[in-house]
């Protein structure tokens, strides 16, 4: 809204309008006349160069004029000081100027609210022109504005006389201000990743420290047209070879990546937004972040695949920090992570982000529907830096009930409750937010989405389930809740024992995992699906256990269906473990004794053999070596006859358990006319089975032989490759490094089957493993750092557990239940 020449005086009379001298009769309708001062300036050069100053003259106007030469510039100024910090200000000629063919601005007619100052006028004329000091060249109009005011401080402030163009002064921090983009800006996340898009819109909504955007541009001209065609052929072979030549691809990948360097014309505009943000000279520690333009997304999270480095000052160690940002897009963590993605696309992809560092009190991640409570706000935090938090380095500490943690800290958890709670409200998603805490302030560092949550699996109508026990895996993301241990225990303890039985064709009684809910047990098709799998075995009852205080529930195979409904609920996924129940004309034991064999047996059944209330018969082989048809080798009473003729599949089995385990004793039902193997329990301790109900951090279930990475070590170095490292730049190279990562890959890769990774944490470089292990076990570990984000992703099962693993040889995890066989004595 314009003012009128009424109130143009009436604002100038309360001074909020500026205008000196002030004259009334220079009041117009809706302006006021100012008039042209004594100076001209005048370029001396033919051509001017806005980066840097351009030399003039100055010529006092006469009182009888001066004439204006067509085609030529000359900068005036009005007689007048004039401006407002209320209102905007715009400026033209007199029409009856105009009218003479001159013009007093070329493109410059808005002025800044809160400037106050002569004007410079622009004269330009069309034809030869006289003009005189004080004679009215212009006219100035105000207009209310609209919304909150930031008033003007520019190197034009307070101009007396004409000034010559000063864009020379910050020439190169305004194209650097484009080039590099900073919080205030919109940016998209094609070109500044999502890392940085959400940042940039956080910080209009709660507090983020200074930052700007290297845009991913910068990285793909960064990168030789000789080097773009080697990225190529590499990850053509990654393709081809599904991954099998990962360790020798990535060698390469870091041959080539280690020659990219910033430009240098990048370099000086790098050095220009660092002063323009952090200060002429500036010494503030900063944080070096990648912002991949695939991170952060609503499907993947690429957590901690790049390089972070902290505690940078200076433009040089920024700049270092920045390549080796870029080199870090095609080292093996981040590699690993694309291929996972089935992403082969070579093209450099990353964005980096230059942000201010928290001189961190407390800091940490925090979460909403982690457990798939959308209300309950997960925090792990430490005191210090979070980097080696979220890198899976340490141990945390919890923020969810804010009674629990210490006075001094519960300020800062409560803020970082509502701000967490207020983000996720108004972006209408789960989010994870990294954030730090300086005696001032709650920062937030990084706002993206929860991709994977620990909460199990939805249930969507009837479910009937039917897994074989010891040969098949249940679905990805089951939760087998409270049969996890019973579950667990049978998998790691039995399962490698009846594979062994059925390599040495010695048969075994099946058993299943049952996942049901209420609506799959209504109807037909469930209680046929339980039928059809129960007929596999020969025995007619089974035994159920549903918990761990509902166990060995034995039941004809007939009443499976009708048992199970009883534990069934609407819409939620219960789960049995069922087993077909040989009782048998006999119970008996089997071990090696000497260089013979000694079985006893009874016809109380196998239950009362073990618990020693039962009187047991002895067949005895004195030496199995000898032929079992020699006379005298084989002891037996005539009602073992039965036992004796399948003396040679018992005494297979027996000596292949003992080479497995050490000494051993074998248990057995003798049923339906043959032996079937049941358990087996090891002598002097030297198998044993330990389980724990610990802390799940990704849900599912998993067995395999363990892989411990629990060496001194080897901690050593995973501690440090997943540490963003503070000032020195560059662990691209690290030899020491590259041999350990080769070191556990072709450990896995010897492996007979996918192993159960052991660590004392979840060290974020082990994310290379993901694809090629089936779970890992951690001493400790964070719910919230990068590996377990990623391991949820993969649905990879992952637990945390306080079991000693010393010797351990295989191991189950089941939602949070760790179950394990170790030897003390001998090899596992």
């Amino acid at each position: 809204m314009i003012l009128t020449g009424p109130e143009i005086s009436r604002e100038q009379s309360t001074g909020r309008i500026v205008i000196s001298p002030f004259t009334p009769e220079q009041v117009n309708p809706n302006s006021y006349n100012f008039r042209l001062g004594r100076r001209l300036r005048v370029y001396v050069a033919a051509e001017l160069d806005p980066r840097r100053p351009n030399e003039f003259t100055e010529i006092d106007i006469p009182d009888e004029g001066y004439v204006l030469e067509p085609g030529r510039l000359y900068l005036a100024h009005t007689e007048e000081v004039l401006g407002s910090e209320f209102y905007a200000p715009t400026f033209a000629a007199r029409s009856s100027v105009a009218r003479l063919g001159l013009f007093i601005n070329l493109s410059a007619c808005l002025g800044d609210i809160g400037f106050v100052g002569q004007w410079t006028l622009q004269l330009y004329a069309v034809h030869r022109v006289r003009v005189y000091p004080g004679m009215n060249i212009g006219q100035m109009m105000w207009w209310r504005p609209a919304g909150q005011i930031a008033l003007y401080d520019g190197k034009y402030q307070s101009s007396a006389g004409p000034r010559s163009s000063d864009i020379h002064l910050d020439l190169d921090r305004q194209i650097a201000r484009g080039r590099f983009p900073g919080l205030g800006t919109r940016v998209e996340a094609d070109t500044a990743g999502n890392k940085f898009a959400r940042l940039a819109w956080a910080s209009s909504r709660v507090p983020v420290p200074e930052a700007f955007v290297i845009p991913a541009a910068e990285f793909a001209a960064a990168v030789p047209a000789e080097a773009m065609r080697r990225l190529q052929q590499v990850f053509e072979e990654l393709r081809a070879t599904i991954g099998s030549s990962f360790l020798e691809s990535t060698a390469e990948l870091a041959d080539i990546a280690g020659g990219l360097r910033m430009p240098p014309a990048a370099r000086q505009m790098l050095r220009t937004r660092l002063a323009d943000v952090f200060g002429p000279q500036p010494s503030a520690r900063l944080a070096v972040r990648s912002s991949g333009l695939a991170e952060d997304s609503a499907q993947a999270s690429y957590a901690g695949a790049h390089l972070t480095t902290l505690g940078v000052t200076g433009a040089d160690e920024v700049i270092e920090a920045v390549e080796a940002g870029w080199r870090s897009y095609y080292a093996a963590a981040a590699v690993s992570a694309q291929i996972r993605a089935g992403d082969f696309d070579p093209q450099p992809r990353l964005a980096v982000v230059v942000q201010r560092m928290v001189d961190a009190r407390l800091a940490g991640v925090a979460m909403t529907g982690l457990t798939g409570n959308p209300e309950r706000v997960d925090v792990e935090y430490r005191e210090g830096l979070g980097d080696v938090l979220v890198a899976g380095a340490d141990a945390a500490l919890r923020g969810n009930d804010l009674a629990a943690v210490p006075a001094a800290h519960r300020p800062v958890l409560a803020r970082v409750h509502e701000m967490v709670g207020a983000l996720r409200a108004e972006l209408g998603e789960d989010v994870d937010v990294e954030w730090a805490a300086d005696d001032v302030e709650v920062y937030v560092l990084q706002v993206r989405p929860v991709t994977a949550a620990i909460a199990r699996r939805a249930c969507v109508g009837p479910v009937v389930e039917v897994v074989r026990l010891y040969t098949e895996d249940p679905p990805a993301g089951a939760d087998l809740q409270e049969v996890s241990d019973v579950y667990a225990g049978y998998v790691a303890k039995r399962g490698p024992a009846y594979r062994l039985a059925a390599a040495q064709e010695v048969p075994t009684a099946p058993g299943w995992l049952f996942g049901f809910n209420a609506e799959g047990l209504a109807g037909d098709a469930g209680a046929l699906a339980l039928k059809q799998a129960l007929s596999v075995g020969s025995a007619p009852e089974c035994v159920l256990d549903l918990g761990g205080n509902l166990r060995q529930i034995i039941v004809s195979k007939d009443e499976v269906a009708a048992r199970l409904a009883e534990f069934a609920e609407p819409g939620r996924v219960r789960y049995a473990v069922v087993r077909d129940f040989l009782r048998g004309d006999l119970g008996f034991i089997s071990r090696l004794s000497g260089a013979g064999m000694v079985v006893e047996y009874t016809p109380e059944g196998l239950l009362a053999l073990n618990r020693g209330t039962a009187g047991a018969q002895r067949v005895v082989v004195r030496d199995l070596a000898v032929g079992l048809d020699v006379p005298g080798n084989v002891e037996a009473p005539a009602q073992a006859a039965g036992l004796v003729e399948h003396l040679p599949a018992i005494a297979r089995m027996t000596s292949a358990m003992q080479e497995w385990t050490g000494p051993v004793t074998v248990e057995w039902v003798y049923a339906l006319g043959r032996p079937y193997f049941v358990d087996f329990s090891a002598l002097h301790g030297d198998v044993e089975l330990l389980t724990a109900d610990d802390e799940t951090i990704s849900a599912g279930v998993a067995h395999g032989p363990v892989l411990r990475l629990d060496g001194t070590d080897d901690d050593e170095w995973l501690r440090r490759l997943s540490i963003g490292p503070a000032v020195s730049i560059d662990r691209s190279r690290d030899v020491t490094d590259h041999e350990g990562l080769a070191r556990i890959l072709n450990r896995v890769a010897a492996s007979p089957e996918p192993p159960i990774v052991y660590a004392r944490r979840p060290y974020a470089v082990l994310a290379v493993l993901i694809g090629q292990v089936a779970g890992f076990v951690f001493e400790e570990a964070s719910a919230l750092c990068h590996l377990a984000i990623l391991l949820r992703e993969a649905r990879v099962p992952a637990a945390v557990t306080a079991i000693p693993y010393a010797d351990a040889a295989t191991a189950v995890v089941s939602n949070g239940s760790v179950a394990l066989r170790r030897t003390r004595g001998g090899d596992a």
